[in-house]
């Protein structure tokens, strides 16, 4: 049954239940999306334990507290950008169509995604210049972008783009930006041979997520995988395989072996394995 109507039919015969996080056995964490939905819009305001961020509700598992994954998490992305879209705040409607980009992205939607982030520089430029969050949300809007570049091999157009806000993002008080800045560099870096700042990059994502997510966070994790593929590629590979074993024991411990972030984590040590021979 669902955690938060108890009942196993979602509401007015709506979709049925889901699961997308890292809760474990037969009925833990099964949820309508339309009551997730719900919970979210009434309670945005309110953080999950431990998970930073007033929008944590549209991301997080309130039982297991990890991020969702998986057609659950698309489709309350979908749902969040529905919701801000025509609301007055310009942050929230950045927010949210950001994320959905970051999301489409990941599937390989490339046309779709890049709509959606100019639909995000629209939004930056609706906000109030003296507004607290209009310079996180500028740098974080270029910042993603550069990463939809990574993705897309277009790697020397992130890095011109990374390397016209460095100095602002060095000079920000956001660890979150700069640990995005720093993971999105490190990988756009090593692609074009220049493995000496792609190391330094990497470890600078890695020190960052683990101090402002955490030692055990979906963002560390991935973040060591990119160091450890890098350390693998400059020659390091019997310390790149001890890192990604480590983090695969992690993510599997923590996530479970069927959630995305363990996918990407297998997919890495496969990788790293290979380079042993």
């Amino acid at each position: 049954v669902c955690y938060i109507c108890m009942d196993r039919e979602g509401p007015d015969g709506g979709a049925g239940l889901m699961r997308g996080c890292a809760c474990r056995g037969r009925s833990a964490g099964f949820a309508h999306v339309d009551c997730l939905t719900e919970m979210a819009k009434r309670n945005e305001w309110m953080t999950i334990s431990g998970r930073r961020g007033r929008y944590s509700r549209w991301t997080y598992c309130a039982t297991c507290l990890q991020i969702f994954s998986g057609s659950l998490e698309v489709e309350l992305n979908r749902r969040r950008w529905r919701h801000h879209r025509d609301m007055a705040r310009s942050e929230d409607k950045f927010q949210a169509v950001q994320d959905l980009a970051s999301t489409l992205l990941r599937l390989e939607e490339f046309d779709v995604a890049e709509r959606l982030y100019e639909e995000a520089a629209k939004a930056v430029q609706d906000m109030d210049d003296e507004d607290p969050v209009h310079l996180r949300a500028v740098l974080s809007c270029d910042i993603e972008r550069a990463g939809n570049y990574n993705v897309m091999g277009r790697w020397r157009e992130a890095l011109e783009i990374l390397s016209r806000i460095r100095a602002r993002v060095e000079g920000c008080g956001y660890e979150e930006i700069r640990f995005i800045y720093s993971r999105n560099t490190s990988l756009a870096l090593a692609e074009v041979g220049r493995m000496e700042e792609a190391l330094r990059h990497a470890a600078d994502a890695v020190e960052l997520a683990r101090n402002f997510y955490g030692q055990q966070s979906h963002q560390a994790i991935s973040a060591t995988c990119i160091q450890a593929q890098i350390i693998g590629r400059v020659g390091r590979v019997e310390e790149a395989k001890a890192m990604v074993g480590d983090a695969l024991a992690a993510s599997t411990r923590i996530l479970g072996p069927d959630h995305r972030y363990t996918h990407a984590v297998q997919h890495t040590h496969r990788l790293v394995t290979a380079w042993t021979g």
